[in-house]
């Protein structure tokens, strides 16, 4: 006999055919700050779900160390509530993320008390009971891949695996999760324990 699914399996993000311009959406955001919002490239809007539990604890753990790499090395590793503005016209937010000096030093002046016009170095989205892999996947390939992003790790606890992409459209599948990953040339001297993951 098959378990039934949790409340949070049935409900995933909720999308809406309204397109809306982009300072539309930063009105719509910005007097709904409570909830989590993301700007699709064709101009329609998907309200996330919260995290359960343990997915915000792994979320946690890795803001908690890119945060101190980017304290030790320079640059910036935001919360994961922040929305990119991204070049393909979306705004999206990574469950954490890492932006270099260098593109920070291109950042428009005033843009960081908005939605930045930026693209991180550095992104991990992680799994959680409300979302489809597959929804994922595209996400981190077609969204931040496409959109610039260096290098990014794509983790789902549950079935111990994390996947690697990079700017050069390669995919490396670590599983189990077991071991340090590295945070390879774009974050030089970075690493991050995935026995801490639950």
């Amino acid at each position: 006999m098959s378990a039934q699914p949790t409340f949070l399996e049935t409900i995933g993000p909720v999308s809406s055919w309204r397109k809306l311009t982009y300072e539309a959406f930063e009105t719509f955001a910005v007097a709904n700050s409570d909830l989590i919002i993301e700007l699709e490239s064709d101009g329609t809007t998907t309200i996330m779900p919260t995290a359960s539990l343990d997915s915000s604890d792994n979320e946690a753990d890795f803001i908690a160390d890119v945060k101190i790499y980017a304290r030790d090395k320079g640059g910036r590793a935001p919360s994961s509530s922040v929305g990119f503005r991204l070049p393909d016209g979306s705004v999206k937010s990574p469950n954490a993320s890492y932006i270099s000096p260098d593109r920070l030093a291109d950042l428009p002046e005033g843009e960081s008390k908005r939605f930045p016009r930026l693209v991180p170095d550095f992104i991990v989205e992680v799994v959680s009971p409300s979302d489809k892999l597959a929804d994922v996947e595209a996400k981190v390939r077609d969204t931040w891949i496409a959109n610039g992003v260096r290098l990014a790790w794509l983790v789902d606890v549950d079935s111990d695996k994390l996947w690697v992409y990079r700017a050069d459209h390669s995919v490396e599948l670590v599983s189990p999760l077991d071991r340090e990953i590295t945070g390879e040339d774009v974050l030089p001297g970075f690493t991050f324990d995935l026995r801490l993951l639950q």
